[in-house]
């Protein structure tokens, strides 16, 4: 519902001081080498949560981070993965490219020493013994314990490994899994599809160290009191998972920029207009670095469990996806959260931004659960998951654009 045709001039003011340039800069920085893809529990991903802590204390924010366990497991790795196709003398033929032609399986079992064998095919009705020594190549992976029992089977028949095929992204890339499951008794490799079969009746070398990392996320909490005290306990939170897949040890980045990275840049500079422009707000704002959005959104899960407990009621705006322009803003809706859907209708005709219904799993959908309104937006994202994922894919207008329509979405809903 369209309340006035004009932004207010307030707001327009406010408007002016966001800097395409400067959101370019720290996406650029979320994707350094040195935060590794940001995947939770590593030595980068602790880099990225200093990083944003940094900033938002710089601008005067009161800053905080919530520490979680996580429920579910992420794959690591200890060292580089190996797929090499070798004679049987064991001259190299060909090495494989991790990502591209060959990837890891969550389900792996963890084998770090380099095993080499002859490719052969799986057959329910084939001879026992003719996986003795051999890596087998599955048409298709079992579900669940199936896949378990298995691998549990093949390995009493002396099977070194499996490989299974995977179909690559239309950009030529196999798309990165870290959530892991229980490992089945056997190292296993994805191998991409048209490759697969072929490599049946070949000999080759390999090596799969990987295992299952349990381990902590850390939100980045960011804070403004709000001037009325009756809104005290209904915050507006507006959050961007910071999280990624993280790199692969000993091959490609995987920088995570569209997905999520930009988004976060767009956050930081809205804190920072805020604070320059010393606006002042009803509402109370939260503005948070969600973490492990990649493994299941525990970090939202976790936050939206402590606020309901707390007694709290906020709004919340989640952006997720602010890099690559497309022809409309896509919005997923969710029951009760009509104001926030009429602040954001409002904000695409003051500023002749189009809105599209689209379904968007992310980290609002934590909130919707527990009974809190919440809506996502998404100016758009590209190669998830994939070494493509790249700053250069992250263009300064969707930055803005998305900037802009947050910022005048919070002036509705906290001014």
């Amino acid at each position: 519902m369209v309340i006035e045709q004009a932004a207010p001039s307030g707001l327009l003011a406010a408007l002016t001081l966001l800097d395409p340039d400067r959101m370019m800069e720290h996406a650029h920085q979320l994707c350094a080498p040195a935060f590794a893809g940001r995947r939770v529990g590593t030595q980068g991903h602790a880099g990225a949560t200093d990083f944003l802590v940094e900033q938002w204390k710089t601008l005067g924010w009161e800053t905080t981070t919530q520490a979680f366990p996580l429920s579910a497991p992420v794959v690591e790795q200890a060292a580089p993965l190996l797929l090499e196709q070798v004679t049987s003398e064991g001259e190299v033929l060909r090495t494989f490219v991790q990502r591209t032609e060959y990837c890891g399986h969550p389900r792996s079992a963890f084998q770090p020493e380099i095993t080499e064998g002859t490719v052969v095919a799986f057959s329910e009705e084939g001879a026992h013994d003719r996986y003795q020594g051999a890596w087998v190549a599955l048409d298709a992976v079992p579900q669940e314990a199936a896949f378990t029992t298995l691998a549990s089977e093949l390995v009493q028949q002396g099977a070194l490994g499996l490989l299974t095929p995977l179909y690559a992204t239309a950009d030529g890339y196999l798309v990165k899994r870290i959530i892991a499951s229980a490992p089945v008794a056997l190292p296993v490799l994805s191998v991409r599809a048209d490759l697969h079969a072929h490599l049946v009746g070949t000999r080759i070398r390999a090596r799969v160290p990987v295992f299952a990392h349990q381990t902590q996320g850390y939100n980045v909490l960011a804070q403004r009191p709000g001037t009325d005290e009756r809104l005290a306990n209904a915050p507006l939170i507006l959050g961007a998972h910071y999280d990624g897949v993280g790199d692969d040890v000993g091959g490609p980045r995987l920088p995570g920029a569209t997905d999520n990275a930009a988004a976060v840049a767009v956050i930081l500079e809205l804190a920072r207009v805020i604070t320059q422009a010393r606006l002042q707000f009803r509402r109370p704002l939260l503005f948070v670095a969600f973490d492990a959005e990649e493994v299941g959104v525990q970090g939202s899960s976790a936050l939206a469990a402590q606020l309901k407990a707390q007694g709290k009621a906020p709004l919340m705006l989640n952006l997720d996806g602010a890099a690559c322009l497309n022809d409309a803003v896509w919005i997923e809706p969710a029951s009760q959260a009509e104001p926030l859907l009429q602040a954001l209708d409002q904000a695409g005709c003051w500023l002749d931004i189009p809105l599209i219904v689209g379904n968007i799993a992310s980290d609002q959908r934590s909130f919707v659960q527990v009974g809190f309104p919440a809506v996502r937006m998404s100016v758009g994202v590209a190669q998830l998951h994939t070494p493509g994922d790249a700053i250069e894919r992250v263009q300064p207008e969707a930055l803005r654009i998305a900037a802009t329509l947050l910022l005048a979405t919070l002036w509705q809903l906290a001014a």
